[in-house]
């Protein structure tokens, strides 16, 4: 079945509407709308950082068969991370339940599943993993898209915890709730975080951390495009969306990846000038 959604910038409410009418029949896509984490800003994720290897062994358990209940299951019993502690086990879990397992994300379980046979460290699954990370946690999103992006932007590569704790400072403003935070709890925030983009390949180095493009596979550009077309985006916004900042791209990289995707067959996409055609003829949940 192929998604249509399309046309230009002057006709918005057209293309909203046909491609409502269009996607609402596959319910994969419909689901996505619910991947984006609209919370407050959380403390969750002052520990533990990306956990790259710890969701590839619980993501390559599902892949050879378990279901999520008895991945869950196999990690409180030992059976997958069988060096950590209980404890360590059952909040290595909760973090992967909230990052990866929310309700209607059977088919990013299912990629992230698949995308394991590549290796942890492979774009095909680092890149996945780390998007549902970023979408999953809106400080994290906000820091990348913001403060890292105008960082590269203005080729200034350079990202320290200061300068993470200064942003979280500055959000206060509309997330109160901030300030009642422990001194503490930010800092083991800002260097969760930080650890994390630098296991994602957002950033590197240890101590000194350097900003730099991370390898972003093409079924995770399908996935954010999905996402994006789920909360129903049209065409023009989404080649403009600050989502793809995220991968540290520009509107020219989006059309480009973009364009990579159409030839690939899995949607179509032409742009010219302001006008833009997209239209998914892969739709989530197919192979490739």
């Amino acid at each position: 079945m192929m998604t249509a959604f399309s046309m230009q910038r002057t006709e918005p409410a057209i293309a909203t509407k046909n491609f409502a009418m269009r996607y609402s029949r596959n319910q994969k896509l419909t689901n996505l709308s619910e991947a984006r984490d609209r919370s407050p800003f959380s403390s969750r994720n002052t520990s533990k950082g990306a956990l790259v290897e710890e969701a590839h062994a619980v993501f390559s358990a599902i892949n050879e068969g378990l279901t999520v209940g008895e991945a869950r299951i196999a990690i409180r019993d030992g059976k997958v991370l069988r060096k950590a502690s209980y404890e360590t086990r059952q909040r290595v879990m909760d973090l992967l339940t909230y990052r990866y397992f929310w309700p209607g994300g059977d088919w990013s379980v299912q990629s992230l599943a698949k995308a394991t046979e590549a290796g942890a460290k492979s774009p095909a699954f680092l890149s996945l993993a780390y998007l549902y990370y970023a979408l999953r946690d809106r400080f994290a999103f906000e820091f990348v898209v913001g403060l890292v992006w105008e960082r590269w932007r203005n080729r200034s590569t350079s990202i320290t915890q200061a300068d993470l704790l200064q942003f979280l400072e500055q959000q206060a403003a509309e997330e109160p709730h901030i300030s009642r935070w422990r001194e503490s709890t930010r800092i083991k925030l800002a260097q969760s975080t930080l650890s994390a983009l630098r296991d994602f390949g957002l950033l590197r180095g240890t101590q000194n951390k350097q900003i730099q493009k991370p390898v972003i596979a093409p079924e995770t550009t399908f996935h954010l495009l999905c996402v994006l077309l789920a909360e129903g985006q049209d065409a023009r916004s989404i080649v403009e969306a600050r989502d793809w900042r995220l991968f540290l791209w520009s509107e020219s990289e989006v059309a480009q990846a973009l364009g990579e995707l159409s030839q690939k067959r899995w949607i179509r996409f032409e742009k010219s000038g302001r006008t833009v055609m997209l239209e998914l003829l892969r739709q989530p949940g197919e192979s490739a």
